[in-house]
């Protein structure tokens, strides 16, 4: 069986004799990991060959929290990355070294040396951990990579990235406000019958994605801290070169859009009445204009 550990599934091999007793930091299938967590979709209900892990560093001086991932060892890909971002995380570090995360077993994981015209496409860019030492060399692992059209990287999806960190880096009074962000390949919709190419690396067969998805999340709270209102936008983009050249906001839809596609329950921690709303919009602008 799989207990959570406070960090990671980890496995518990038979035979085993004996009893034990769950509690609060056990995570029961269809909630999330921690209810504080606003970037943290609902966890699935059947993890199957997946694993669900979440990455910690030192920031500041204590261990927190870096990004969770859903892997899926069939693909050698997380299907969705969550994480935050905050002023905090900012910084001028630099790292370009990938290394197996310890996490996963190696068997599972597979170098990034892509074909010619791919790049290895971070999920959670190292950009938006490089004040963090320990955290941006956590974006380096294997698990948070996936091939992506040089075209398609280097053009509309680090313009989104760029437009995403501008949010908070270009804000002077958004000191201690975050962005919730989960992002992902997807190799075929839900009920679709896209197929899928590959490429062999490593005497490993890889998957390309067909699309990618980037779903990002604003909230408001009071004085208590609590939730009071919130605003979303989601990203769904075929993966292919034409797509680069083209403008971010031409892909933006509803959150809820996105999980009807990939049948993930995106910002589950939010109040039912707020979630209802925030995911429901559809306007890059709104969302830019929404106030912390």
């Amino acid at each position: 069986m799989e207990v959570w550990n406070g960090s990671a599934y980890v496995d518990i091999e038979s035979p085993m004799v004996g009893t034990f007793t769950t509690s609060t930091s056990t995570i029961l299938t269809g909630e999330t990991l921690n209810a504080d967590w606003m970037e943290l979709p609902a966890s699935p209900s059947s993890l199957g060959n997946r694993r669900l892990v979440t990455m910690r560093g030192t920031m500041n001086g204590k261990d927190t929290r870096n990004y969770s991932i859903l892997y899926d060892p069939q693909y050698y890909a997380a299907t969705w990355v969550a994480f935050n971002y905050c002023k905090a995380h900012r910084g001028s570090g630099h790292l370009s070294s990938w290394s197996a995360n310890p996490q996963i077993p190696d068997n599972l994981q597979v170098t990034p040396s892509y074909p010619t015209g791919y790049d290895r496409g971070h999920q959670i860019p190292n950009a938006l951990r490089n004040g963090v030492s320990t955290m941006q060399k956590q974006t380096y692992y294997y698990t948070n990579s996936t091939p992506q059209l040089k075209e398609f990287n280097q053009g509309i999806w680090q313009n989104l990235e760029t437009a995403e960190r501008n949010i908070i880096d270009n804000n002077s009074a958004a000191a201690t406000d975050t962005l919730y962000i989960v992002t992902g390949p997807v190799y075929k919709t839900v009920g679709g019958n896209e197929s899928v190419s590959t490429f062999t690396t490593g005497g490993k067969s890889v998957s390309v994605p067909n699309y990618y998805y980037r779903v990002i999340l604003k909230v408001r709270r009071d004085s208590s801290g609590t939730v009071t209102a919130a605003s979303a936008i989601g990203f769904w983009m075929p993966h292919d070169a034409d797509t680069g050249a083209d403008d971010y906001t031409e892909y933006a839809c509803t959150v809820d859009s996105i999980e009807e596609k990939t049948r993930f329950d995106f910002f589950a921690n939010l109040p039912p009445s707020v979630e209802s709303t925030a995911e429901a919009n559809d306007s890059w602008t709104t969302f830019k204009n929404f106030s912390f």
